[in-house]
């Protein structure tokens, strides 16, 4: 049912969040996992705490970085706690899982940081979407499985509800890949490093501008594949 959903864990700290988490999302029909540089996995914790769902762990993917874990994705969406700076745009809950379920033609990673630190400003730049679940202002933060809980059991909730997707008519879209934007804006910074117009001293802080502006485009394949087509043509003709 939920097979265009990956759950992506980064950096967890204790193995026993790591199972929770697996049966958070089994109970409620979710079983695409992914963890990148967990603490301490493989483990006995994690799949004692896994309850009956230890089938997620035994198939979950192990990445060294989010990079790799979201390359082949269409959409990334990161839950965090903390406010921003930077403009990604931000969803409550609801919104989320609205957009999720009207749009279920793309796949989506959704990710959810360390413990203790939740996702960096790095991780949350490659997030198209962030989510943030509220709590009580004394509190700042959900336990890792809990907040699993929450997305799997909303987004299960709102699929049930077939009246939502009947009434809205589904357009093919062919989203571009995480891989391809990442390999688009490396070109794009290169060459705004070759003109000048990014240096040593703004390269930060346009870099995640860039990033931010492209990605609130939500661009197709072919939209991506033409942007990459200009930027090798203006790369020739700064060479020659």
């Amino acid at each position: 049912m939920f097979d265009n959903i990956n759950i992506v864990l980064v950096n967890t700290s204790h193995p026993g969040n790591i199972g929770s988490s697996a049966r958070a999302m089994g109970v409620m029909g979710f079983n695409k996992l992914s963890l990148v540089k967990p603490k301490d996995f493989p483990s006995e914790i994690a799949t004692a705490m896994a309850v009956g769902c230890d089938k997620i762990l035994d198939s979950a993917n192990i990445y060294p970085d989010l990079s790799n874990a979201l390359s082949d994705s269409s959409l990334n969406i990161g839950f965090s706690a903390r406010s921003r700076k930077e403009s990604i745009p931000v969803l409550s809950v609801d919104e989320c899982i609205n957009r999720i379920v009207i749009n279920n033609q793309f796949t989506y990673n959704i990710i959810f940081g360390n413990e203790k630190n939740g996702l960096s400003n790095e991780e949350l730049l490659m997030c198209d979407y962030i989510v943030s679940l509220p709590t009580a202002s004394f509190y700042s933060s959900l336990n890792l499985s809990a907040a699993v809980q929450i997305f799997t059991y909303e987004l299960l909730k709102k699929s049930l509800d077939n009246s939502i997707t009947a009434s809205v008519p589904q357009k093919t879209v062919n989203l571009a890949k995480t891989k391809d934007k990442e390999l688009f804006y490396k070109k794009l910074i290169d060459i705004l490093k070759e003109t000048d117009f990014v240096t040593e001293k703004n390269s930060k802080s346009l870099t995640k501008k860039i990033h931010i502006m492209f990605n609130k485009a939500l661009l197709e394949q072919h939209e991506i594949s033409i942007l990459r087509g200009i930027l090798t043509s203006i790369e020739r003709k700064i060479n020659t």
